[in-house]
């Protein structure tokens, strides 16, 4: 990650604004959980605000511009919530694709991969025992640990329990356990956002230039795929971060999507 601060987006919009000039397209590449949505204590929860989807909706029908959501959340879960034609979706931070992508590894072993899931929540209840785990969101292909509302001497037990059970089934495993925002994942090693958002944008968008926001520890991987040659933003204030833009409060991302098309229909009349 960088060492420097990033810049707030506002104090950066001529140079922001220049870039879009040079750009033949966009790719606005977005973070569903805490960049399009607020991170609630139950994702199940969370929606996008009208106004949001009534932006991503604009953003799609303007010329030369392509838009994907990429989320830890599930394919279906995320066309479920993002009711937008047009929209690029990317589910379990890039197992899932629409439309699909090649894969360099090829095929993955679903089968494997769900016993491998299994085998680590079984040790994880037996590290446990009669005690209290945390709430567990099986996304089929993944699965994710939430900590969130929990008291912190509970969570760090369970915490605990989790990495050891990780640990225990690791050999024989195709996991990783990646964290996240009051959230441990396991999914399948291999796959993150930053190598899907590059293989979307040459099936979707070749050679244009990439925007991508994002708030959490994942989202890094975006960052730094597009390090040299995109416009990276993070939102909220993460103490170490490789996004070169910032957008301080979730509330704020909506308006900014907004700023986004008008600066490229600015840029790029008719």
């Amino acid at each position: 990650m960088a060492d420097r601060a990033p810049v707030p987006v506002a104090s950066a919009h001529r140079r922001i604004r220049a870039r879009f000039a040079k750009a033949p397209s966009l790719f606005l590449v977005l973070d569903f959980d805490g960049t399009l949505v607020p991170i609630v204590e139950r994702p199940e929860l969370a929606r996008p605000s009208e106004e949001t989807i009534v932006a991503l909706t604009s953003l799609t029908r303007t010329p030369g511009i392509r838009v994907a959501v990429i989320s830890g959340r599930g394919l279906e879960d995320l066309r479920g919530l993002l009711p937008v034609q047009e929209l690029a979706l990317a589910g379990l931070h890039g197992l899932e694709t629409w439309p699909p992508i090649g894969r360099p590894s090829g095929r993955i072993d679903v089968h494997r991969l769900r016993a491998d899931l299994d085998r680590l929540v079984l040790a994880l209840k037996d590290k446990l025992g009669s005690a209290e785990g945390p709430r567990i969101e099986d996304k089929r292909h993944a699965i994710a640990f939430h900590f969130r509302g929990i008291p912190r001497a509970a969570a760090a037990r369970m915490r605990t329990a989790l990495q050891a059970a990780f640990r225990e089934t690791a050999e024989r495993s195709s996991l990783v356990l990646v964290p996240g925002k009051e959230v441990l994942e396991a999914r399948i090693a291999g796959v993150e956002k930053g190598s899907c958002a590059r293989a979307m944008q040459e099936k979707i968008a070749p050679g244009s230039l990439a925007v991508v926001l994002g708030d959490d520890v994942t989202d890094e991987d975006l960052f730094v795929a597009f390090a040299k040659n995109g416009i990276t933003v993070v939102v909220g204030k993460p103490k170490k971060t490789s996004g070169r833009y910032e957008i301080e409060r979730q509330e704020e991302v909506t308006p900014w999507l907004r700023e986004v098309e008008a600066m490229w229909r600015e840029t790029h009349p008719g």
